[in-house]
């Protein structure tokens, strides 16, 4: 593997987070419980569940939808963005659904919704994806899942908090289900964790249970509620099949310590998106995208960059890498190019997602990456593809 200069991502520092956990840790679940807590008050919700990844959460969502498409007797269908990251898509299948994947939007990143109209009857389960933080128009699935009787879940795993900026409405109010990760290199580190944010609590009570072995107690986040039958066994009854996938109380703990400097972080984010796209914006043989909905949602997960004039990610690598600069493809690119699942979803043409999968890359905004850093990757990528 190759040692970088320049990576898309630097380290955390861990400087006085002993003295906080020294502080915070108690008794069991405490740290978890107030992670939850504090990530509610922060998106304005009630129903999160905390997990040990995106991937995690993601599952979780999967075998909750699942469960609610059978009780409501719809096919278990599910569309899907080719810009899907493998987990999201691994989790709908091994969950039972049947995916088609749709193209992305021209020269966007999000699932083209004109493509998606073309399928009347729709499918149960649309599952949008907020690629690289990118914020989709969540209002516009919201109205065709709704004229369909479906459900709507969103991957939020790359990107934060998003809202319109016209009205302030956060995007999860729009969904059944939203997922979150807190991987490191993500807007927030626990150093490994997700979330499933619910709208209802029915589906918070599905969700937790499934994260908990599809146990039945509830004890753990609300007494008044729990039916589990009294006895030696109340804690090992289980009404569904579950897994266990609960965020460790240690990354809930440095979730929470993280989460106090978030708008400091979010703050260093904005300002090398910004770097980067004033370095950039003049080069002819670049495309790249001003910073979305600056002030009304959370900043990009990364800087994408497209490549005109045939140059290719490959020749792009070959020349910033000899200079130190780290790119990385778009996730790995479209889903159908992966052997993974080549058998495993339907798919329409997907002419915009496969053209950039070969001619767009990104370079990283971390929270962590100095300054004067992003600003000379801004002049290398300047001076090596013009």
């Amino acid at each position: 593997m190759n040692t970088f200069r320049y990576p898309c991502t630097g380290n955390i520092t861990m400087h006085g987070f002993g003295a906080f956990l020294e502080q915070e840790i108690g008794e069991p679940r405490r740290n978890i419980q107030l992670f939850a807590r504090e990530l509610n008050q922060m998106h304005g919700s009630q129903y999160i569940t905390l997990t040990n990844s995106g991937s995690s959460a993601n599952l979780v969502a999967a075998m909750a939808l699942a469960e609610k498409v059978k009780a409501a007797g719809k096919p278990m269908t599910a569309f899907a963005s080719a810009f899907t990251f493998p987990t999201t898509l691994s989790a709908m299948i091994m969950a039972g659904f049947e995916v088609r994947l749709i193209d992305v939007e021209p020269d966007g990143f999000n699932l083209d919704i004109n493509r998606l109209r073309e399928y009347e009857e729709g499918a149960s389960v649309i599952v949008l994806t907020h690629f690289l933080g990118f914020p989709a128009r969540t209002w516009e699935y919201k109205e065709y899942v709704d004229a369909r009787g479906g459900f709507l879940l969103q991957d939020a795993c790359e990107t934060m908090e998003l809202r319109e900026c016209s009205t302030g409405v956060r995007h999860w109010t729009y969904g059944d289900i939203t997922t979150f990760s807190f991987y490191h290199p993500h807007h927030l580190s626990s150093y490994g964790g997700g979330a499933v944010l619910c709208c209802s609590a029915d589906d918070h009570i599905l969700c937790d249970s499934i994260a908990h072995w599809g146990r039945a107690c509830k004890c753990h986040f609300d007494p008044t509620i729990c039916q589990a039958p009294d006895g030696p066994a109340h804690q090992f009854t289980y009404e569904r099949l579950g897994v266990n996938v609960e965020m460790s109380e240690l990354n809930a703990a440095f979730g929470r310590w993280q989460l106090r400097g978030w708008e400091d972080i979010e703050r260093q984010r904005q300002r090398n998106y910004a770097i980067l796209y004033d370095a950039l914006k003049d080069n002819p043989s670049l495309q790249v995208w001003q910073q979305p909905w600056q002030r009304c949602s959370s900043s990009p997960f990364v800087f994408p960059i497209r490549l005109r004039g045939g140059m290719s990610v490959a020749d792009a690598y070959r020349l910033l890498s000899a200079e130190g600069v780290e790119i990385r493809t778009l996730m790995g690119g479209a889903a159908t190019t992966h052997p993974a699942f080549h058998s495993r979803v339907a798919h329409d043409d997907q002419r915009n997602a496969l053209a950039m999968s070969s001619d767009t890359f990104f370079v990283g905004i971390h929270h962590t990456l100095p300054k004067d850093d992003v600003a000379a990757v801004g002049e290398i990528i300047n001076r090596q593809l013009r």
